[in-house]
């Protein structure tokens, strides 16, 4: 009874952590595309909240990896969680590392827009949610698409300074703040891949043991996203390829 009462609370942080970590990196974005102070200094008052619910986390996972757990389904979870936790963890991070250099620029020069970078800045922030959403709902097929938007061809793309050639004709603090962005924006998504990879990993196991029992579970099913993410359905993912849309 214990080991199951931890296990629901390591999922409370755990989701505690991901409700954090989605506002966090929403907020920064805001705070960025409307050039509004406000949403990045909203970000920082919670850093002491997160990192509270990461330590215990940990140490639940901890916990359970020296207990010698027997039920399969809590093995995977206590491992899963723990990949889980820091992507999250990290990506607060990188959301409160956009927010600060977007409160530096408008406090100094100003930000000049830039419309693929905005872009970029949204395609990473629906991935977030997608993951936070996979999480919530034990949702397998959330967590594929979110393999899809963050591969290795979407990353070059979102990491790929040369496809902002303009970021060279901006010799100073301006230049500097969108290649420091575009660097955190590649960081939340390979923590992004890394958190959708974890939760098929977690989910699998449940898959398997319904699939044993001659009961496939529906939670593992691509199914569709909640109202507001539907135009991000895995049947209507485009190939991953270089777009025009996201250069400058």
């Amino acid at each position: 009874m214990k080991s199951q009462q931890q296990m629901q609370l390591l999922r409370v942080h755990l989701l505690a952590m991901a409700r954090l970590s989605q506002r966090a990196l929403d907020y920064s974005v805001k705070g960025y595309t409307l050039r509004d102070s406000d949403f990045s200094r909203e970000i920082h008052m919670a850093g002491p909240e997160i990192e509270q619910h990461h330590r215990r986390a940990k140490e639940l996972c901890r916990e359970f990896t020296k207990s010698g757990m027997t039920n399969s389904l809590d093995t995977r979870f206590a491992f899963a969680a723990v990949s889980i936790g820091n992507a999250l963890h990290a990506t607060h991070s990188a959301a409160v590392g956009i927010a600060q250099d977007t409160l530096r620029l408008l406090e100094s020069t100003g930000i000049q827009g830039c419309s693929a970078l905005e872009a970029m800045s949204r395609h990473v922030n629906v991935a977030v949610r997608l993951c936070v959403v996979a999480l919530f709902e034990e949702n397998a097929g959330q967590a594929q698409v979110v393999l899809r938007q963050t591969d290795r061809c979407r990353f070059r793309e979102l990491n790929s300074v040369a496809l902002h050639p303009h970021i060279g004709r901006w010799a100073g603090a301006q230049g500097d703040f969108e290649r420091a962005v575009i660097r955190s924006l590649g960081d939340v998504m390979k923590q992004m891949h890394e958190m959708g990879d974890a939760i098929l990993f977690w989910l699998e196991g449940h898959l398997r043991t319904a699939t044993s029992a001659g009961n496939v579970l529906q939670s593992a099913r691509p199914s569709e996203p909640p109202s507001g993410l539907s135009y991000l359905t895995s049947d209507r993912l485009p190939t991953p390829k270089v777009s025009q849309s996201f250069s400058c």
